[in-house]
Parts: C-alpha cells; structure tokens; sequence
C-alpha cells in the first residue's frame, strides 16, 4: 500500500468504533501516526496507533490534549450522537447533549488545534458549493 501519509500526524476523535475505527485504522496504514481518541480505549489498544482517552465535551481535556500533543497535521471529529426517537419524543436535556457533542465538541478541537496547524501550513479549507437552478 503506497504511504500517502507518512510523515503526517492525524488527531481521530470517537475512535473506538464504526467511521472513527475505521479511519484511524487507514490512517495508519497510510503511514500517518494516529492518535486515535475515545472516552472508553479498551477498543483501541493493541491497534496500530496511539490510543488516549479523550471526553469532547470536556472543553480543559481538549486544551490539555492539544497542548500535550502540539501541532498536528490533520484533524478527523467523528464524534457524533443521534436522538433514537423524534423530536417530539427527545427531552431538552437530550437536545442539549446532542448539541454538546455535534456542534460545541468540533468547535472546541477546532479551536484547540488549528492555531499550530495553521502556523505549520497544515491546514486547509474546502468548501462544498451548490449551484442554484433557475
């Protein structure tokens, strides 16, 4: 398999299972060093990257991490959580949590690590645009 990553550090939140796993688990066989992230990493250890213990909605941990870690060159936020039942079945506390963690969980690693990413060039931004039909 060709190293398209070698050379490169990636940063995986939600990494314990499913697209995170998944991605961590390219990632590495890309080349990349991966640090692979999750609050449970039972799931990650013995794999081919660095396993560490990560709560998203832990504004400090995050700052923590990213000053324990420094500069990294990419960043994959996998972590996500969907209500089972409608939103008329969904509790305010359940839409508060889900809020948590889709949105304030990716503004805070954002936040966390694009400053060093972007003094190192790492960073780029792609956009998706939608042309409108008249």
């Amino acid at each position: 398999m060709v190293q398209r990553l070698a050379g490169k550090t990636a940063l995986i939140t939600a990494a314990g299972q499913s697209i995170g796993l998944a991605t961590a688990e390219l990632f590495a066989a890309q080349g990349a060093r991966v640090i692979a992230t999750d609050i449970r990493i039972e799931s990650l250890e013995g794999k081919p990257f660095e396993a560490r213990k990560l709560d998203v909605l832990d504004k400090g941990a995050i700052e923590a991490l990213a000053q324990e870690i420094g500069s990294i060159d990419m960043l994959f936020n996998c972590s996500g959580f969907v209500h089972a039942g409608s939103i008329l079945e969904a509790t305010e506390a359940d839409w508060d949590f889900a809020f948590d963690l889709n949105a304030k969980a990716m503004y805070r690693t954002i936040r966390a690590f694009l400053p060093k990413m972007l003094e190192k060039g790492a960073a780029r931004l792609s956009t998706c645009r939608r042309q409108r039909r008249t």
